[in-house]
């Protein structure tokens, strides 16, 4: 979680948070999706510093955001975001109010100006599903998508899969009736099998994705997120992303601003504020020209055509197109959505067999590192709260749960092959009953999870090392371990938690297997956006 906050004071915002009885009159506490962050330091800090105003601003994954909205969350009195996907299924009380889009981006297909020159698509204005889908089930390119049921980015693609097997026009929502259709059961399989990686969310695939590019070739993420990094990427000489519109099937973000009230004596300042936002954000002349600098498309345009664009911004030569002739695909009801999602999890995604190597040490019980651990573990196994989390099991999942010290924990690892909830329970219990102690041998449990993931998986599962640690390995005999993991293809997602850890180790661990690397000292947080990599 990243807080910016801004206006008169560098305090840390209340934890009781401004929507409490009365309140600041001149506080706001927003809650935005992470995809915000450009927008926020550019444009809304200024203005609250300007207007005299308090804003507190948390970025949070689109699934955060829906949580504590549908749980009647009151630490905020704002939520914005990222689209109406995950607003819908944190809004299903409806007690969101003067809801309003900001501005759109278009979920594009992007790849390296090689690679989308060699598939034939740079340039091109009619590229499709089919088309994408053909390059990458033949093996000519690699596409990566975040998780759907943890990033906006993944979900609002998935939808327009969706549109596209269902034989639905832009107009048309995806129905119950068409979601459990085989069309698009079988066509959404075809689709999620097609693709390389599912990081957890949008900024994690970017920033993997321009670190790995010959790991990573394509990929499907906002219009504006490709301008930004294109922009960085040009000023450093490098090659740049060039995008394509998959027509047909056209996915666009609103970015949806709305005012919780609370029902007390500071609802009418703070909705005063939020109202004054939107309307500073839609309307004023600077702000709507910071938005275009920035590869955001305004609301009050024509569809998503720009008159007179910046041409240094929407870059014809990146495959950026000023005017785009085409309608977004209408997302559909808020069950239908959580229904799909549900089914992504247990049906559509290809099963994995997951090896959780935790730190079980007994510097994990001086610094609170096991009791985050033990509450993860209710979050991510407890089948329950992983419906919660759209982290819920594979019927064809297994997972498995090594805790080290000095050497793997005598009785560990424990094993639980499907996803029976009785089964999973159990490791939360037993991770609750294990109490921190001795030294580090993080090698260790990655030896064991190197012998166990060995040899042929059933029905084409796939495999995943997540690894945490507080500390430094005692154990310099890494090159067994990983060398057999990166043999096999088995990334690790590796977890850095508290100040004496050694990153270095865990960095080199995480790119010698293609896996990802996380700072991280929400453990909760940590294990599930590695568990999101399913």
């Amino acid at each position: 979680m990243m807080v910016l906050a801004t206006g008169c004071t560098g305090d840390e915002p209340d934890p009781r948070g401004s929507g409490g009885p009365g309140g600041d009159a001149s506080s706001v506490r927003i809650v935005a999706g992470s995809e915000q962050e450009s927008v926020v330091e550019t444009i809304v800090k200024p203005w609250c510093a300007s207007k005299g105003y308090h804003c507190d601003v948390t970025l949070k994954g689109s699934v955060d955001q829906a949580r504590l909205l549908a749980g009647g969350s009151r630490d905020y009195d704002a939520y914005w975001f990222a689209s109406s996907v995950f607003s819908q299924l944190g809004d299903k009380a409806n007690v969101l109010q003067d809801v309003q889009p900001m501005f759109l981006t278009p979920v594009v297909f992007a790849g390296w100006r090689s690679e989308m020159q060699r598939l034939g698509f740079a340039g091109r204005p009619d590229v499709g599903i089919a088309d994408i889908l053909r390059a990458v089930e033949s093996g000519r390119t690699t596409v990566w998508v975040t998780n759907p049921t943890q990033s906006n980015s993944g979900a609002t693609v998935l939808f327009g899969f969706m549109n596209y097997f269902a034989g639905n026009g832009a107009g048309t929502p995806l129905s119950q009736e068409q979601l459990d259709s085989p069309a698009v059961e079988q066509g959404v399989t075809r689709f999620i099998a097609a693709m390389d990686q599912t990081p957890p969310s949008t900024g994690t695939l970017m920033t993997e994705c321009l670190a790995r590019p010959n790991d990573c070739r394509t990929m499907f993420t906002y219009e504006d997120l490709v301008i930004e990094k294109n922009q960085e990427l040009v000023k450093a000489g490098k090659e740049p992303l060039v995008v394509a519109y998959p027509r047909g099937s056209l996915a666009i973000s609103d970015a949806p601003l709305g005012f919780l009230p609370h029902d007390d004596a500071g609802d009418a300042a703070k909705r005063k504020i939020v109202r004054e936002l939107q309307e500073h954000l839609l309307t004023d002349a600077g702000a709507q020209s910071q938005l275009l600098k920035l590869g955001r498309r305004p609301i009050s345009g024509v569809g998503l055509t720009l008159e007179n664009p910046d041409l240094a911004v929407f870059n014809p030569d990146w495959g950026i197109q000023a005017t785009i002739n085409e309608q977004g695909i209408q997302y559909p009801a808020a069950p239908v959505i959580e229904a799909a999602l549900d089914r992504y999890q247990t049906r559509y995604r290809r099963p994995v067999n997951t090896f959780y190597c935790l730190d079980g040490s007994g510097s994990m019980a001086s610094n609170e590192g096991w009791d985050g651990v033990k509450a993860a573990a209710h979050q991510i196994f407890d089948q329950d709260q992983a419906a919660l989390n759209f982290l819920r099991t594979h019927p064809q999942d297994s997972t498995t749960v090594g805790i080290f010290n000095r050497d793997l924990v005598e009785g560990t690892p424990w094993v639980v092959d499907g996803n029976d909830e009785a089964g999973l329970h159990g490791l939360t219990e037993k991770v609750n009953a294990y109490r921190p102690t001795g030294g580090t041998n993080m090698y260790a449990c990655l030896q064991r999870a190197a012998t166990d993931l060995r040899g042929p998986q059933p029905g084409d599962r796939r495999r995943l090392v997540v690894l945490m640690t507080d500390g430094r390995s005692e154990s310099d005999d890494r090159g067994g371990a990983v060398s057999a993991l990166k043999a096999m293809g088995v990334p690790v997602i590796a977890i850095a938690f508290g100040r004496d850890v050694d990153a270095a180790q865990l960095r080199d661990v995480a790119a010698a297997t293609g896996g990802a690397y996380v700072q991280q000292d929400d453990l909760v947080a940590a294990l599930r956006q590695a568990a999101g990599y399913k």
